[in-house]
């Protein structure tokens, strides 16, 4: 999510809301599938990125965002899942999120959920950011410490569709890039004093 401020969504998206129940990731062949056992499942592993024992973990200073693009994967249309869990005590707002349509570092878009009951979508162009969706409440996500939420993307073409607990919450028509495209996961720390982690236990993608 953007750190400061908020942009004009790019003028080839477009989103319309709905809200209905669908299962996690129906596709019948499984392309990629990690939870988290060790790391070998191609993502970058920094100094803030910890994959080991089931978890995939974001260390995150104060007022930070880390994302991470799976570098040895790239889809086409796909449906992607990942389950996040909610960091034990404090009140810091966090969010996690799934990326995709990405191109690189600099270049995806983003759907995440936050820790106080709101979602968001936004688009990283260029190392610029875009939000498209802005904070919305959704009943679907779950809030406490400990708790675990199943974030999904499925893209057809054009068109990207969000659910939260195999809820629906949203649809965006946008651009996909042309020649596949790679997916990953993002962490933010929106406490300005205190760092923070961000936890994901599996992702699965498929098609």
């Amino acid at each position: 999510m953007a750190r400061t401020g908020l942009g004009v969504a790019a003028a080839l998206l477009c989103c319309v809301g709905f809200v209905e129940s669908a299962p996690a990731c129906e596709g019948t062949q499984v392309v990629f599938e990690d939870k988290f056992n060790d790391d070998a499942g191609g993502w970058a592993i920094n100094q803030d990125v910890e994959v080991k024992d089931g978890s995939f973990t974001f260390r995150l200073p104060p007022d930070a965002m880390q994302s991470d693009l799976n570098v040895t994967y790239t889809v086409d249309d796909a449906d992607i899942c990942s389950e996040t869990v909610w960091p034990d005590g404090g009140s810091t707002i966090l969010g996690a999120g799934l990326l995709f349509w990405g191109e690189d570092n600099r270049n995806y878009l983003q759907f995440g959920v936050l820790n106080n009951g709101k979602f968001w979508i936004a688009r990283r162009q260029d190392g610029k950011w875009y939000t498209i969706v802005e904070n919305v409440d959704s009943s679907a996500i779950k809030v406490k410490p400990g708790e675990s939420n199943i974030l999904r993307v499925k893209t057809s073409g054009g068109v990207a569709t969000f659910f939260i607990n195999g809820t629906k919450v949203r649809d965006l028509r946008g651009q996909a890039p042309k020649g596949g495209w790679r997916f990953g996961l993002s962490g933010d720390n929106f406490d300005k004093a205190k760092d923070a982690r961000v936890v994901f236990k599996s992702v699965k993608v498929t098609d």
